[in-house]
C-alpha cells in the first residue's frame, strides 16, 4: 500500500511540472484549481505590468494594439492559466492588465486585474503617454431674444 501511495504521489508530481498535465490535474481538483490559476495569473500580471511600464519608458508609448504580439515579443505568454488572453487597458493617470478569469469573459467579477500608475512626463516621457484629448467642442452661443425675432419677422412678412 506505502509503495502505491508513494507512486501516486511521483506520478502526481510528475504531471505538475508538466503544463498541459497539470491543467488536467488542476481541473480535476476543482476550486483549490481555480484558486491556484488565479495566484499564477496574478503573479504574471505582475511581471507584466512592470514589462508595459518598462516599454513605455523605452519607446515613449504603451503597447496598446496587439497586445498578444507585444507579449510574444516579450517572451510572455498571452494566455492567462484559463486559456484566454490577456488584455491591457489604458486610462488618462492608469493602466491595467488583466486576464479574464475563469468565465473567460472581460470585465466581470472573477477577473484578476493589476493596476498601475502611468509615468508622466516629468519622468522625461513625452506627451505619446498620455492618451489623446477628446476633441473640443465648440457651442454657438445663441440670443433665444432673436431667434424668437427673426422667427415673428418672417411670419410678419408672409413666408
Amino acid at each position: 500500500m506505502k509503495k502505491i501511495l508513494v507512486l501516486f504521489l511521483v506520478l502526481l508530481a510528475a504531471a505538475m511540472l508538466e503544463p498541459r498535465a497539470r491543467a488536467h490535474v488542476l481541473d480535476l481538483v476543482g476550486p483549490l484549481g481555480d484558486r491556484h490559476r488565479a495566484g499564477t495569473a496574478k503573479r504574471a500580471l505582475e511581471r507584466i505590468a512592470v514589462d508595459v511600464q518598462r516599454a513605455a519608458a523605452r519607446n515613449g508609448a504603451y503597447p496598446e494594439a496587439g497586445f498578444d504580439r507585444w507579449l510574444k515579443q516579450e517572451n510572455r505568454n498571452p494566455q492567462d492559466p484559463w486559456g484566454s488572453l490577456y488584455y491591457l487597458e489604458l486610462f488618462a493617470d492608469s493602466f491595467v492588465v488583466g486576464s479574464p478569469g475563469p468565465d473567460e469573459r472581460k470585465r466581470t467579477g472573477d477577473d484578476v486585474r493589476v493596476a498601475r500608475r502611468r509615468q508622466h512626463s516629468a519622468a522625461g516621457l513625452g506627451t505619446a503617454l498620455q492618451p489623446p484629448a477628446a476633441p473640443s467642442v465648440r457651442l454657438k452661443k445663441v440670443d433665444p431674444w432673436s431667434v424668437r425675432d427673426s422667427a415673428s419677422a418672417r411670419a410678419q412678412r408672409g413666408q
